[in-house]
């Protein structure tokens, strides 16, 4: 039988309305749902959304040639999910048998996707659901890392040199595309399908076994990156240079190199909530497709916060002393070791914590997933409206140079959940792990900083003389990029 879901929980810390959230911090700050209401004159509209959809599905600063098939945001979000549905994991010991665990739910993730080249809601068996307002991140340059118009893809992390590869001389360009299932689609509808039309991250609690998965390509050629040879090609319109991201983009090939999944497991309840798997393409494996050949390459559910061994030392290792990570050591390269087309790791995250072969060497999936949290007091329109929580070092790659003393600000497992959370002398709403809302919250307010709109009618207001690109007193975001760079 399928129920309503829109019952919303009590938490300790919020309570969340139809609305906003209407808890008060100490002081008295007025409940957001009163500044909606306030602002609402100032409602942002995405506009020329085609057939009437309310979300761009890609940048329309990069737009396609005329009669191009273009990809499609699945925003259909669903309304009611099935809370009696069961999945083939709920009886696999993740940690006993990790693989066996996050194999049953790339299965899941497959299933039907694979046949209608991952167009979520074309899926014969169950929809997938993306989330909106990654198109566009307002960047003045148009160098921006908004959904390209072939797959919906988004800018990742640069791989350096030598990162995937021996052989890897040059720098290359990481891009990906992300879905959710039922269960994550109903979650995104309650964040941005609201009646005052602004986001609202107090909603983003997802139920459990909530699955979100991400294909992640390489530019990186064969040459460089033997393992990749056989993978999935797909054309994406990105950067010819992925050392400056020098505009315009241009059509080229792409390859899936990793795969990520996240599976909201009651089992992990009092940890993140969260158990995240990373496979990598290994061209070198047997096998009849490419799915056959991804390689499984870790699981964990936590950052295990006390431990503080290893975390300066750099390469692919096992840490014996981490109890919430488990990684396939068969992938940890061999010096001196000829690989051929075999894939292997050069890295993992920070202290031997699980991390894929495109992310950052002193991240990890827990700690960077962790902070995934927006301002919580948006309104009034601020300087911090839209304000993403920082998602850690990001200024090295290197783990010999990590400060001993951010290592208890960015490892700390925070708790599953949206609730309120203090970070840097500021107060932020937590989004449960999913970084794509908070990004999109972010490039939400970014945009209604410059729509003309919204300008001319502060200026009807009385407000004083505007600047072009700004609302007045209103610095742009933050760019926080995953590539290791800050861009302001």
């Amino acid at each position: 039988m399928w129920v309503s879901t829109r019952v919303r929980a009590l938490g300790l810390v919020l309570v969340v309305s139809a609305g906003f959230a209407l808890a008060e911090e100490p002081g008295g700050q007025k409940p957001l749902r009163q500044q909606a209401a306030k602002d609402k004159e100032l409602r942002p509209c995405v506009p020329d959304c085609p057939t009437g959809a309310r979300f761009r599905s890609f940048d329309p600063a990069h737009p396609p040639p005329a009669g191009a098939q273009t990809f499609r945001l699945s925003q259909d979000y669903p309304e009611f999910y099935n809370p009696t549905e069961r999945f083939p994991w709920e009886t696999i010991d993740y940690a006993a048998e990790p693989e066996k665990y996050l194999r049953a739910v790339l299965a899941y993730c497959l299933e039907g996707n694979k046949d209608v080249d991952f167009r979520g809601q074309d899926n014969p068996k169950r929809k997938w659901y993306h989330a909106p307002w990654m198109h566009d991140d307002s960047d003045k340059n148009k160098a921006g890392a908004g959904r390209e118009y072939h797959h919906g893809l988004t800018r990742e992390r640069r791989s350096r040199p030598f990162e995937l590869h021996t052989l890897q001389t040059s720098t290359s360009q990481n891009w990906a595309v992300g879905m959710v299932n039922d269960r994550g689609g109903y979650t995104l509808g309650q964040v941005w399908d609201t009646s005052e039309e602004y986001p609202d991250p107090t909603r983003a609690t997802f139920p459990d076994h909530t699955v979100s998965f991400k294909l992640l390509f390489t530019a990186a050629p064969v040459t460089e990156v033997p393992y990749l040879n056989g993978s999935l090609e797909w054309t994406a319109n990105t950067y010819k240079d992925a050392a400056s991201y020098a505009p315009p983009r241009v059509d080229r090939t792409v390859r899936l190199l990793q795969l990520d999944v996240a599976v909201k497991d009651s089992r992990v309840a009092a940890r993140s909530g969260w158990i995240f798997g990373t496979f990598v393409y290994d061209g070198g494996a047997p096998g009849a497709s490419v799915w056959d050949r991804l390689a499984f390459v870790g699981l964990s559910w936590g950052d295990d916060d006390e431990v503080c061994d290893d975390f300066k030392k750099k390469g692919a290792f096992t840490n014996p002393k981490l109890k919430e990570t488990r990684l396939n050591a068969d992938l940890i390269e061999k010096p001196g070791h000829e690989y051929g087309a075999k894939a292997y790791l050069r890295h993992f995250g920070l202290g031997g914590r699980l991390n894929g072969p495109v992310d950052n060497p002193v991240s990890s999936c827990i700690s960077c997933h962790g902070r995934a949290a927006t301002y919580a007091k948006p309104l009034p329109l601020s300087d911090e409206s839209g304000l993403p929580m920082e998602t850690g070092l990001l200024t090295t790659t290197d783990p010999t140079g990590y400060p001993i003393a951010e290592f208890g600000r960015f490892f700390r497992t925070l708790r599953p959940n949206s609730h309120l959370e203090r970070d840097a002398d500021k107060l932020f709403v937590t989004t449960d792990y999913s970084l794509q809302i908070p990004a999109g919250i972010r490039n939400f307010y970014q945009h209604l900083r410059t729509q003309k709109p919204v300008i001319e009618r502060l200026e009807k207001r009385g407000a004083a003389k505007l600047k072009a690109d700004a609302l007045p007193g209103l610095k742009p975001l933050p760019h926080l990029e995953r590539d290791g760079t800050k861009r302001d």
